[in-house]
């Protein structure tokens, strides 16, 4: 199995084992947290067999008025945050501000944070 498929594969485990829904593309419907390959996708430490892998989460929440939208969507972010927590060698991300992303012509709540997780060669 690649590193690519394997730090994918140990980010949906943990989201998952968190009660989160994943999603790598295709259709979905919200809450979910969208999983896609960030920029740079991969950097390769030259010193050492180590890779760092980046993984861009969206986390989306439900359409709704603004206020609870917005509070499902901290809820999402803070559970996916814990799922995180759980896994050796990645990092936190750092949330951007909201932006509404479309889903069946309804606009819906999103943040989306970039996660880095290293791996050995």
């Amino acid at each position: 199995m690649s590193r690519l498929t394997d730090t994918r594969n140990r980010l949906a485990t943990a989201l998952a084992a968190a009660g989160l829904r994943t999603a790598t593309g295709g259709r979905f419907a919200a809450p979910v947290v969208l999983l896609e390959p960030a920029e740079p996708w991969i950097d390769r430490d030259t010193t050492s067999h180590r890779v760092q892998v980046r993984w861009q989460l969206s986390a989306i929440a439900r359409a709704g008025d603004s206020g609870a939208a917005y509070d499902e969507l901290a809820a999402l972010i803070d559970s996916v945050d814990v799922a995180l927590l759980t896994l050796a060698g990645v990092s936190l991300p750092t949330w951007g501000a909201p932006h509404d992303v479309t889903l069946g012509n309804v606009a819906h709540p999103t943040s989306t944070g970039i996660v880095e997780l290293y791996s050995e060669a």
